[in-house]
């Protein structure tokens, strides 16, 4: 799979999230400078944000950053599920804002093509629709 729109995790994120083996952190496949986008094989859930608000109403143009909550999703301890959790890192801000649209509408098809349940970080509402336009080519009645 090769998305050079999405960007790897924060390196001194990285270094936090992986430090206790016994972490939820230690577990995920992630992409990362080092080894690059991982491979989806046998993955369940892919997480991905998306750094897009220019058409939220209360946009004030700040910059989203989704390192909070993947400090604190990743300090948890895995449950007794037999998931494959993957963090695909982040969708930067598109030249356009149809451009993010066409980035975010590849990944969300690409991901259920390949049977991923995509889990979007992020965004403003108008992204719904991108991921909704995803499903257009899986199914043909």
């Amino acid at each position: 799979m090769e998305f050079e729109f999405l960007s790897p995790l924060n390196e001194d994120l990285l270094e936090e999230i992986t430090s206790d083996p016994q972490r939820l952190g230690k577990q995920v496949k992630l992409h990362t400078v080092q080894h690059g986008i991982p491979d989806l094989e046998g993955v369940n859930i892919a997480i991905v944000g998306v750094r897009e608000n220019r058409l939220d109403e209360g946009n004030d143009d700040e910059f989203l950053n989704f390192d909070g909550i993947r400090r604190s999703f990743y300090k948890l301890f895995p449950g007794n599920w037999h998931l494959n959790l993957a963090d695909l890192g982040d969708i930067e801000k598109g030249e356009t804002v149809e451009d993010t649209y066409y980035a975010l509408q590849t990944l969300v098809a690409e991901l259920l093509k390949e049977g991923v349940i995509p889990f979007i970080l992020g965004g403003s509402q108008d992204l719904v629709y991108a991921q909704y336009r995803a499903y257009d080519n899986l199914l043909k009645w």
